[in-house]
């Protein structure tokens, strides 16, 4: 892969950069009185085709949604490398892989819950799990679908699909990266390994789960060692604090900490997250050549997303503007 390839690509990204919503058009969202004029706001933007069936329906996640898989389908179109645009539609493919694995040991249909975004079309999961083999899917896809199967039809939990699925996703997601062979890309996916990581230990501790637990549900494909996030999992959320604050992420740990109770938050880490990949990525503003545009520009959509949507689901239930500010993300653009 070289980085004069991305050229063309880089050069639709910053036209489609300058639609991305800015701070001042949050702001007046955030400030509207009410649900229907924050949708209004939508006017002057990108959704404004949308704003009256909106105001009806109020089903703002279709909204939301049909805008991700418009913006994915167009990337996997237009960028040269697929492996680049399924780092960040991965996801989308292992939620699908959840739930047709789930409608196929319960018999029940979950249709519904399919999301079309991802590299490989949902006909060839399905494929894929009624037949546990496939000419058209990377090694990974079929390595999960084989081991959660093989999980499922032994003990018979159906939450083992959650937690065998998501581990691998991990595993398939550093292959990906890998596979891409860019220093950078690898440095942005082991940070969001780690991240994850590090809001799974939290939510574990909190939740009291054993040490068998956090050894199946971690991931080992990130920087710091598995074992050792294993052995912090015995610890309270103070002491845990206390440990991970000495490891290369002090920072995003420390201004995890709750201030009154002295507790790591996992809600705090997931935010600390955010902020700092979007920190991480705002370099590649400059940057001509290269893959790390794209990956920037698909974060900042994403975070679009999650931004509107905290909006309009506060405007929805009347909550307070500083309830909703605290959860929203940065923005890449000003």
């Amino acid at each position: 892969m070289e980085s004069t390839d991305f050229v063309g690509a880089n050069t639709r990204v910053r036209v489609y950069e300058s639609s991305l919503l800015r701070n001042d058009q949050y702001e007046r969202m955030l400030q509207a009185s009410n649900f229907e004029e924050a949708v209004n706001l939508l006017k002057d933007t990108p959704y404004r085709n949308d704003v009256e069936e909106l105001k009806e329906t109020k089903n703002y996640d279709t909204l939301l949604m049909n805008e991700l898989q418009s913006v994915y389908t167009d990337l996997f179109k237009i960028t040269p490398n697929h492996d680049l645009i399924e780092l960040f539609s991965l996801r989308y493919s292992y939620h699908n892989l959840k739930v047709l694995l789930k409608e196929k040991v319960t018999g029940e249909n979950f249709e519904s819950l399919l999301i079309n975004i991802g590299k490989e079309p949902i006909s060839v999961l399905r494929q894929a799990i009624e037949t546990k083999r496939s000419n058209d899917l990377d090694e990974d896809y079929l390595i999960s679908i084989k081991e959660a199967t093989d999980d499922y039809e032994e003990y018979r939990n159906s939450q083992s699909i959650d937690i065998i699925l998501d581990r691998r996703y991990f595993t398939h997601l550093r292959h990906i990266a890998e596979k891409i062979n860019d220093a950078k890309i690898l440095d942005i996916v082991t940070f969001y390994i780690d991240m994850n990581n590090l809001s799974t230990l939290t939510r574990a501790i909190r939740q009291k789960r054993t040490r068998n637990f956090l050894t199946t549900i971690l991931s080992s494909s990130g920087t710091i060692p598995k074992d050792q996030l294993v052995q912090i999992g015995s610890d309270d959320l103070v002491n845990a604090g206390k440990k991970l604050a000495e490891s290369k992420y002090k920072t995003i740990i420390l201004a995890s900490i709750n201030g009154q109770t002295n507790e790591l938050s996992p809600e705090k880490i997931d935010l600390e997250t955010d902020n700092a990949f979007i920190d991480l990525i705002k370099a590649a503003k400059l940057e001509v050549f290269g893959p790390l545009p794209i990956i920037a520009y698909l974060y900042a959509k994403e975070n679009e997303v999650k931004n509107l949507r905290l909006i309009l689901v506060g405007k929805e239930n009347n909550l307070p503007i500083s309830a909703i500010r605290e959860r929203m993300r940065i923005n890449y653009v000003s």
